[in-house]
């Protein structure tokens, strides 16, 4: 079966035969002016040689030993001793820091959003690859300039044997799977565990649209530092419910049942709920701006904008007619009749500030931590 397919799919077809199912290519799906607007392979370069940037350096060996990753920031030294072919350059989170290249995320609305990391970019020329490898999460690759030729397994890996004694994920053993050349504007859907391989046929940019994929501990280690910091009255295991029953060395089914109850009834409170829309949508980074004119704004009417960059969701509270929005790492509560605030935002096109005038407070701490920004009209 091809992985090609005529169109893309609706967001019922992509949940139902696609998402964790099976990959898909889907042709010309980013039209050429966005494209044109992505992130270069020279101010690439540029961001790698930035101290906060996450960047690395992956250079294909001879043998399978010979594979090598450097970690940035980068001197331009660096590049200008690299060669012409069999080297790659990835900068990870690169919509935080290139407007045209966030602008891409709002081409896949058909997927959830809030659940979208980053784009990773990467650049390299013919020859470049990072090796035939798996991801843990969800990825769109988004063909920019240039050409790469893509094998990907028709079937999840169930067991993954990498090369030994390398700092790279690349697995020791072929895959069986099909094979793709993508140019630019073609876009494919790699699920997790799905292994692949692309090769740079001449010099190319790939832009990685990547999911969460976090880890059960990692959230419980993550919501354990939410109740900590913003829990009032953090409860605490007393035995409440113990009997006689309770002998020095036995815990019983009954015991265990009851602790259970202890550690998962705040899972059933609002203080959950607040956490996972924090959680989902707390930016790599944060800038803070002071502003102290937000009544002017509201009052002129002035454009805003939400960037692509900066997620936003909502979810309703336990208390009728409540929601929780979280947009970056601004929290906040509206009723259900004000929710239309969050759908201005949620367009990522320009809207008047005077959508805020019932609520100046918010507005303020959304100007402030670049939630929302003054649009260019």
């Amino acid at each position: 079966m091809s992985l090609i397919l005529d169109t893309l799919p609706t967001t019922e077809e992509f949940f139902h035969k696609f998402w964790n199912k099976k990959p898909f290519v889907v042709r010309s799906m980013i039209p050429k002016e966005i494209i044109t607007a992505l992130i270069d392979e020279d101010h690439l370069a540029g961001l790698s040689m930035e101290e906060e940037v996450q960047s690395r350096l992956v250079k294909k060996g001879k043998k399978q030993s010979d594979w090598t990753c450097t970690y940035g920031p980068f001197d331009e030294k660096v590049f200008a001793k690299l060669g012409e072919e069999d080297w790659s350059l990835l900068v990870q989170n690169t919509d935080q820091y290139h407007d045209g290249t966030a602008e891409l995320l709002k081409y896949f609305n058909f997927s959830p959003r809030w659940l979208l990391d980053d784009i990773m970019v990467s650049f390299s020329p013919k020859g470049g690859t990072v090796g035939a490898h798996t991801d843990s999460y969800h990825v769109f690759l988004v063909q920019g300039k240039g050409e790469r030729h893509w094998k990907i397994a028709s079937a999840p890996i169930k067991n993954e044997d990498y090369i030994e004694d390398i700092s790279l994920k690349i697995l020791k053993e072929s895959f069986e799977g099909e094979e793709v050349t993508v140019t630019e504007g073609d876009v494919i859907y790699i699920p997790p565990r799905f292994a692949h391989q692309g090769v740079s046929l001449k010099p190319s940019l790939t832009y990685s649209v990547g999911f969460l994929g976090p880890t059960l501990s990692e959230m419980l280690t993550e919501f354990g530092h939410y109740i900590e910091e913003h829990h009032v009255d953090i409860p605490r295991y007393l035995g409440q419910n113990l009997t006689e029953s309770a002998v020095p060395f036995h815990i019983a089914p009954n015991h265990i049942d009851d602790l259970k109850s202890f550690m998962t009834d705040i899972f059933d409170q609002d203080y959950f709920i607040k956490w996972l829309t924090h959680y989902f949508t707390s930016p790599i980074q944060t800038y803070e701006d002071d502003y102290d004119n937000v009544e002017d704004i509201i009052a002129r009417n002035t454009m805003l904008i939400k960037p692509p960059s900066l997620k936003i969701m909502f979810t309703p509270l336990k208390s009728p007619q409540k929601y929780c929005i979280s947009a970056g790492d601004v929290s906040f509560e509206l009723d259900f009749v004000d929710l239309f605030l969050v759908n201005m935002m949620a367009q990522e096109t320009p809207f008047s500030a005077g959508i805020f005038t019932n609520h100046i407070e918010i507005l303020q701490n959304l100007l402030e931590h670049n939630i929302l920004k003054i649009a260019e009209v």
